[in-house]
């Protein structure tokens, strides 16, 4: 009995030092993550305020609608891969089974140049056909297609996922800020040349696609030897056997994030089509901005779902929902902050940075954040649900949330302008809040925890 006690205390001992190692990579992979974002931040904003003052707000608006064509089909159709890939990769020993990593990445490929080849199909048909239907301008419709290229060089998903896996935050951060900049010195040489709507189109397109291409090439350098030979050759036969349900998840996860992204993408189209391109612009300007908040809320979202992935293999409750309530707590409090500075502050900040043209932005943008904060508050919650295995929950909570948007989004539109938009973002985040804090502690509840001593 003595000999049980000593091992269960030997146990509860490395458990907690394994606790306390996942929290101090946990803080710095944060803390990268963030630092990175706050420099894309500065850099992407300075990008766009200099291409807010070198066209005015009706072609803004164009290349506004444009780039939201390729990133809506990117995320609708695109297979989003790393989250079955980082919950399957997580239970990987590397030591004795390397050849099930190797497989599980090629799976993970595979998909990423499948989603990739549908995306760019199915957003250059409807470019062409917003011609013949919409009566949409040819040269904006050339100019749509030359822009979806990009779409064919969309590896992120296992690029993602091998970043995540070897704790590569501050690669990420860097490979993000790399990017920006690049992209900011292109469009400064832009600005100083005095460059049109075209030239504009073919730099995002261009950097979109290096910025793709880099990520992955970077990505494979972290991968055991010999690399990238050993992915090209590795076989994705037989995955399904070697991690059982990973097609379930793939699939459910993946429906979950085509619903919401659908509601995150197609609204700059819908305003465009609803109200005019210069409202369009102005509202893309808004989501731009509001976007990055957002991107702070997956990122940090993206450091814990393998922690809890961890957790939820090893059965760990306290830990588990800890994290969850700390990631909580943090990113609704980030939220809160962005959001009264836009509120108390917005409008000389737009002045100074995209001009007094864009004023209208404001008000605009202020909406956009609080609904941002609502759905980056729910970010744990969501890879708690996905650790766990209920990928069904979220996706219920994501058809509930798709289902508030759409219904209202066409009539408040109508009402409102480009404001009406902001409004059923605001009825999809209390939704989204709300649905998946419900299912979570359901989940919760009915998991198979291992009991606390």
């Amino acid at each position: 009995m003595e000999s049980a006690g000593r091992s269960q205390s030997k146990r509860m001992f490395a458990a907690s030092k394994l606790r306390k190692a996942m929290a101090h990579r946990r803080v710095r992979a944060v803390t990268h993550l963030l630092t990175g974002t706050a420099a894309t931040l500065g850099i992407t904003l300075l990008s766009i305020a200099l291409v807010a003052r070198l066209i005015d707000p009706t072609s803004y608006g164009i290349f506004a609608m444009i780039l939201t064509l390729g990133q809506a089909c990117e995320r609708l159709l695109g297979f989003q891969s790393w989250q079955p890939l980082i919950r399957s990769g997580a239970t990987i020993d590397m030591e004795t089974d390397e050849k099930s990593y190797f497989a599980l990445l090629k799976f993970g490929w595979v998909l990423d140049i499948g989603g990739s080849v549908t995306a760019w199909a199915v957003a250059s048909s409807l470019a062409i056909a917003s011609h013949y239907i919409l009566n949409v301008a040819i040269e904006h419709v050339e100019l749509a297609l030359m822009f979806l290229v990009s779409l064919l060089f969309n590896f992120n998903g296992v690029s993602t996922a091998i970043f995540r896996l070897t704790d590569r935050y501050r690669t990420i951060a860097r490979i993000q800020v790399a990017n920006a900049l690049v992209r900011f010195v292109i469009v400064a040489g832009a600005y100083i040349a005095g460059a049109g709507l075209f030239e504009l189109t073919l730099i995002w397109a261009i950097t979109q696609i290096t910025g793709s291409l880099a990520n992955f090439i970077i990505a494979v350098r972290f991968l055991p030897a010999p690399g990238f030979r050993q992915l090209l050759q590795a076989s994705s036969k037989g995955i399904s056997n070697r991690f059982p349900g990973i097609w379930r998840f793939a699939f459910g996860a993946n429906i979950s994030l085509t619903l919401w992204s659908s509601a995150q993408q197609v609204d700059t189209l819908i305003v465009g089509w609803l109200a005019d391109p210069a409202s369009a612009g102005l509202f893309h300007i808004a989501k731009r901005i509001s976007r990055v908040v957002q991107q702070v809320g997956s990122q940090v979202e993206s450091v814990v779902y393998p922690d809890l992935s961890r957790l939820a293999a090893s059965h760990e409750k306290r830990s588990f929902l800890q994290i969850v309530l700390q990631t909580e707590l943090l990113l609704a409090v980030f939220g809160t902050a962005c959001f009264l500075v836009i509120w108390l502050i917005g409008a000389p900040l737009m002045e100074a940075a995209v001009g007094a043209g864009y004023a209208g932005a404001v008000p605009l943008l202020t909406i956009q954040i609080l609904a941002v904060t609502l759905t980056i508050s729910g970010a744990a919650s969501r890879a708690a649900l996905l650790a766990l295995g209920d990928q069904g929950a979220v996706l219920r909570t994501v058809m509930v949330c798709s289902l508030a948007f759409y219904t209202s989004v066409f009539p408040l539109i109508l009402e409102f302008g480009a404001m009406g938009a902001n409004l059923a973002h605001l009825l999809f985040g209390l939704a989204w809040l709300a649905g998946l804090m419900l299912h979570l502690r359901r989940t919760v509840r009915r998991f198979p925890w291992t009991p606390e001593v």
